[in-house]
């Protein structure tokens, strides 16, 4: 949309237009009009009216997705944020939006970065609300926000919650087993509707100070709760060699239950014109349980876990122009001390440390861009068994941009991949009658090789990307199911690779009119997985889209994404599914009226398979009340005060981690 600036005149106005956004090696920014923001009640539905080629935006739920996937760093004035606080923003006091499509190692291991500036108020107050509910199933989604400014101090407290209940699921499934003596045993799995339960639950207490755009210091106290209750009913039919032997019923009941409070404390320091440093310190509490129970006529497991946790993460940058470069270092470090018991008595300790050093530079030179990296990445486990590793991690970007209307890019990254909570955990549990599963110490970080190539082009609002691309990992954490005393025995292993080559397009043009962006990426990606005595191939092609209409105080979405099936070690799961989601907004003044359906048309099945030669599973997970799930919505922004004449920086972090959980069907 094109950004106008109206001056008025005795006699008439003069209007003067420019273009809404400009492109500057990997980064594109966006002027949001006027006309946008008198008609949009929260920084989502302003994200939405910008329309930005890369991202995938849903204006009712608030979510800003990278088109195929990947990490997106979100930002408020150059600092991480979560998709609530883009929903309590004013679209009046955001002035401009950077997308970085390339971030180099100064933001990690993120796939893009979008960065929101905004002006803070210098005396006010406001109130945001973001409410959908389904009218037939058990669904809710439910945000607020208030905040409060005086002078140099910001204070917000804000809440999220997305509650599912009475969720209809059931699965189909097929397994295969090849026992050590040489038996064959085919179970024949036919689920039936058992009610699941999740729920998510944030609470969050921020105050923000600042002097001028010099020194702010951030502090934000979060609690998160979860309580989910997963349910699998089914009627098993159990052939040996051919021959039905016998039916059986069986029941999986898994009820998970986190609390996780974090205390983020974030400093930026604007030394001078050319020098900046940032500082970030977050230590977490987790407390966890997890009780399993699976029921068939010959077997009964009960096995019930709780797990304390503590994380210590903390990050110190330092940025420095250099003529037309810049130079980034710092080191970021998280430390981890987890204790399990199982079934109280088993206990298990885990600690580990990584830390990462690293430093970039980046510059612009006539129609090159260019970025070098390196990271070093230290990682230490003191228990249960002891080791230490370091590995280098460059990081290259080259960018040639011939004319303006487009340019040629390669990107090479190498990332350290530590081993999860889960793949340690040395202790044996049984999965059903013929499988157990345990974790295995001794397994450490692998690196993944990553390279690009991709053209982009822009002419008009049109825009258009083509990327190869090729990820490769070393000696990867990968599962493997062998024989241990005559048991079938799922543990990890460092061995082999994982290769996946991906050949995808993305466009996005307008229909028929400038306010219809049509958003479609589609491709081909072929994975090679080698592990511990076994290889496997996996091709797929893909499509994700999105159709956004927005004009005036409405908007329309239509969003669908076909399955991408990841294939990692013997496992072949779902990414994405067939998934359609319609939705349709109208803003009156500050409020935002919604509707909208999810899978209005058939219903959503996640396959799963394991390819595995003793034991392996063909399994379609169905989620039925998620058909034909329709809601109503209602979004409101309510500010008061005056504004400031500078932009500040108001900040947030957002954090979660994994705990130890029981292993499931």
């Amino acid at each position: 949309m094109l950004d106008s600036t109206y001056i008025k005149h005795e006699l008439n106005e003069v209007v003067i237009t420019a273009s809404d956004n400009r492109l500057i090696g990997n980064k594109t920014f966006f002027y949001p009009s006027k006309e946008l923001k008198d008609v949009t009640s929260n920084g989502v539905q302003l994200l939405a009216g910008l329309q930005i080629p890369d991202l995938i935006i849903n204006p009712a739920t608030g979510s800003v997705e990278k088109l195929g996937g990947g990490d997106l760093s979100i930002r408020i004035n150059g600092r991480p944020a979560s998709q609530i606080d883009i929903i309590s923003l004013s679209p009046k006091d955001i002035t401009k939006v950077e997308y970085i499509s390339e971030p180099g190692v100064r933001y990690g291991e993120v796939k893009g970065v979008i960065d929101i500036t905004v002006k803070r108020r210098e005396i006010g107050y406001g109130i945001s609300l973001n409410l959908l509910q389904s009218v037939n199933r058990g669904w809710g989604n439910y945000t607020g926000a208030l905040k409060y400014t005086s002078g140099r101090s910001e204070w917000m407290l804000d809440f999220q919650s997305n509650p599912m209940w009475r969720m209809s699921a059931f699965r189909k499934n097929t397994e295969h087993f090849l026992l050590s003596d040489g038996a064959e045993i085919i179970r024949l799995e036919n689920g039936m509707k058992a009610p699941n339960r999740m729920a998510s639950h944030r609470v969050s207490l921020q105050h923000s100070y600042a002097i001028g755009s010099k020194l702010l210091l951030n502090t934000q106290l979060r609690v998160f709760r979860k309580n989910d209750r997963y349910i699998s009913e089914g009627r098993i039919t159990t052939m040996t060699g051919g021959y039905e032997a016998r039916n059986d019923f069986e029941r999986e009941e898994l009820p998970i239950k986190s609390t996780q409070i974090d205390l983020d404390v974030y400093l930026h320091w604007k030394i001078n014109k050319a020098n900046k440093l940032y500082f970030n310190m977050i230590p977490t509490v987790i407390n966890g349980s997890n009780n399993r129970s699976y029921l068939t006529s010959e077997v009964e497991l009960f096995t019930t876990i709780s797990n304390r946790g503590y994380r210590l993460f903390g990050e110190g940058v330092w940025e420095c122009r250099i003529g037309n470069g810049t130079l980034s270092s710092g080191i970021r470090s998280l430390g981890e001390w987890n204790d399990a018991s199982y079934n109280k008595s088993l206990s298990v300790n885990e600690k580990s440390v990584v830390s990462a050093l690293f430093v970039e530079w980046k510059q612009t030179l006539d129609k090159i861009q260019y970025s070098i990296g390196i990271g070093g990445t230290a990682y230490c486990v003191k228990e249960p068994l002891k080791h230490n590793y370091f590995n280098a991690n460059p990081r290259t970007y080259i960018r040639y941009t011939p004319a303006t209307w487009g340019g040629i890019s390669f990107i090479g990254n190498v990332n350290t991949v530590s081993p999860t909570v889960n793949q340690l955990n040395p202790v044996l549990q049984q999965v059903d009658r013929f499988q157990w599963s345990r974790g295995n110490p001794s397994v450490s970080v692998f690196q993944q090789y990553e390279t690009k190539l991709e053209f982009d082009g822009r002419y008009k609002e049109m825009s258009l990307k083509f990327t190869v691309g090729n990820t490769y990992s070393h000696k990867p954490i990968m599962g493997a199911k062998t024989y241990i005393e005559h048991q079938i025995v799922r543990t990890y292993y460092n061995f082999g690779y994982n290769n996946n080559f991906t050949v995808k397009a993305q466009f996005g043009l307008p229909i028929f009119i400038k306010q219809l962006t049509l958003s479609l990426e589609g491709g081909w990606h072929r994975t090679v997985s080698k592990g511990f005595n076994y290889r496997h191939n996996y091709s797929q092609p893909f499509v994700n889209s999105q159709l956004m209409y927005v004009k005036g105080p409405w908007w329309i979405m239509v969003k669908y994404n076909t399955t991408y099936n990841v294939l990692w070690g013997e496992d072949i799961y779902s990414a994405n599914n067939n998934m359609l989601n319609i939705g349709v907004g109208y803003t009156c003044r500050n409020a935002t009226f919604m509707a909208g359906a999810f899978n209005p048309i058939g219903n959503i099945n996640m396959k799963s398979r394991d390819l595995n030669a003793i034991a392996g599973f063909d399994r379609e997970y169905y989620v039925s009340s998620t058909r034909q799930l329709f809601w109503v919505g209602v979004t409101l922004n309510l500010y008061k005060g005056k504004k400031r004449s500078t932009s500040q920086r108001k900040l947030h972090n957002s954090q979660s981690y994994e705990s130890i959980s029981n292993v499931k069907k």
